[in-house]
């Protein structure tokens, strides 16, 4: 029997779940938790890996941040949802064919007044929360766990709802949150901004059937945000941009009613169509949409437009929403259940409204791109395999060659970044980095693949003394 990612997230300390895999795995894998709450740590100070196996490259020098949700309980109260924990970024430092390691807290409103009484007080995304708190909008919600991005010299820890929230990227000491703009303090800013080549930032804020559509300079000044009305109201967590269009899949999970927590305000519409709407980047009155079977996403990976007119993004889509509604739940609450597995797909849009999507008959979810041709035509896309928990894959849609690797059944593996190799041009001159969590071991163990030879292995890996938690998002920074 095969235990998969999403299984194994639902049952992280369930014996019964890891005991179902059979001899390979029984019950001598230790258990483990996706944070560190209850504990007397507020992070990590800076030390040094252990390289495990293989030589890093020396030209391979910069910082892996990663950032996703660390604390989720007290003695006697818990978060309702994975997806509400507070925010723990980790800072990976390679640099000489060495690896140091990191991780803190991000201190939001939210952590501060939690941590002085002890419970959790704020509601979330699954969340009740005290009836009673003090909510003086969305940042005072604000957890800053889901991703993280460089703007000029500062780190920015980002969460669904609210306002960016500022850190230090050498110490991770946090500096406050950022309003965008005085008037638009607290507006949405998701935690998938998309980056041009030249460095311009573009993102959305989604609420109900409208959107705030930001783009800012590659230092974070805002140059423009106007809000657009949306063709219906959707659960939008990740987009695409091409060189020309915003492309804002809307899929059929759909807040229908307000209610505490907010998921269960979600209604699932399989009779209805999953859209995706297209916006001229130049004129958002000139926009088109098209229509695709019902599926749900999370995440996509890059757009690009063929010379046709045709624009291409993947993204990973399932058969419905059970994952957020239920077992992103079950993490917290230590059930065990099943979810359909997410199939990589290539949703292609023509010129003349009709739209197809190209099925890869690969499975799995964190979709990652070469960022340097971010709304550029590319062929590569790395996922974390959904259905076998300890697998890397590489998707090359032009040829429909896979590779993958499989680090065995105690890791769980997560996203895995393309960095380019310095004067390299070639999508394949580019190095993965990410992380794994060894489960049997409990530390955490940081990855280099060559893009180019990835079911050869790592070409270098380190261990670090300790486990940290598991993490969403990843971002990287050239020395």
């Amino acid at each position: 029997m095969s235990l998969s990612r999403r299984q194994l997230l639902s049952g992280f300390a369930a014996a019964s779940v890891i005991a179902a895999a059979g001899p390979a795995l029984a019950t001598e894998t230790p258990r483990w938790s996706p944070g560190l709450d209850n504990a007397p740590v507020d992070g990590f100070a800076e030390a040094g890996m252990r390289l495990l196996s293989g030589r890093a490259p020396r030209a391979l020098a910069g910082e892996h941040y990663r950032n996703g949700p660390g604390w989720f309980r007290y003695a006697d109260s818990a978060t309702g949802h994975w997806f509400d924990g507070d925010g723990f970024v980790q800072r990976f430092a390679i640099e000489d064919g060495r690896a140091r390691h990191s991780g803190k807290f991000v201190d939001t409103p939210k952590r501060r007044l939690e941590q002085r009484e002890q419970r959790i007080v704020m509601p979330g995304f699954g969340t009740r929360g005290d009836r009673n708190a003090a909510i003086e909008g969305p940042d005072s919600m604000n957890a800053a766990n889901t991703s993280v991005m460089i703007v000029g010299d500062e780190l920015w820890a980002l969460w669904e709802g609210g306002s960016p929230t500022r850190m230090d990227p050498r110490s991770l000491a946090t500096l406050g949150v950022r309003p965008l703009r005085a008037d638009l303090a607290s507006m949405p800013f998701t935690a998938h901004p998309k980056v041009e080549p030249n460095g311009r930032i573009w993102n959305l804020g989604i609420y109900g059937d409208r959107c705030i559509v930001w783009r800012l300079s590659p230092n974070g000044a805002v140059e423009d945000a106007q809000i657009i009305q949306l063709p219906t109201r959707s659960y939008v967590h990740d987009w695409a941009v091409s060189e020309r269009h915003l492309i804002i899949p809307l899929q059929p999970w759909i807040h229908d009613r307000m209610t505490a927590p907010m998921v269960d305000g979600f209604t699932w519409h399989g009779d209805q169509p999953f859209r995706v709407l297209v916006l001229d980047k130049n004129d958002y009155s000139n926009r088109r949409v098209y229509e695709l079977p019902a599926m749900f996403f999370f995440h996509t990976g890059d757009a690009w437009e063929d010379a046709d007119g045709a624009i291409r993004f993947d993204l990973c889509a399932s058969a419905n929403a059970d994952f957020v509604t239920h077992q992103a739940r079950s993490m917290i609450t230590q059930e065990t259940g099943q979810t359909p597995s997410a199939e990589l797909v290539l949703a292609v849009l023509h010129a003349d409204g009709r739209a197809e999507l190209q099925r890869s008959g690969r499975y799995g979810e964190f979709p990652q791109t070469d960022r340097r041709r971010q709304g550029r035509a590319r062929d590569l896309v790395s996922i974390v395999d959904d259905r076998a928990v300890s697998r890397l894959g590489l998707m090359n849609w032009r040829t429909g060659a896979y590779a993958e690797h499989d680090f065995g059944a105690d890791q769980m593996v997560q996203e895995h970044l393309f960095v380019t190799k310095p004067g390299r041009t070639n999508e394949r001159d580019a190095w993965l980095v990410g992380v794994t969590l060894n489960a049997r071991e409990q530390a955490t163990e940081l990855h280099v693949f060559d893009a180019a030879g990835v079911g050869d292995g790592p070409i270098a890996t380190w261990r670090s003394p300790y486990r940290a938690p598991l993490g969403f998002h990843s971002t990287w920074k050239d020395a």
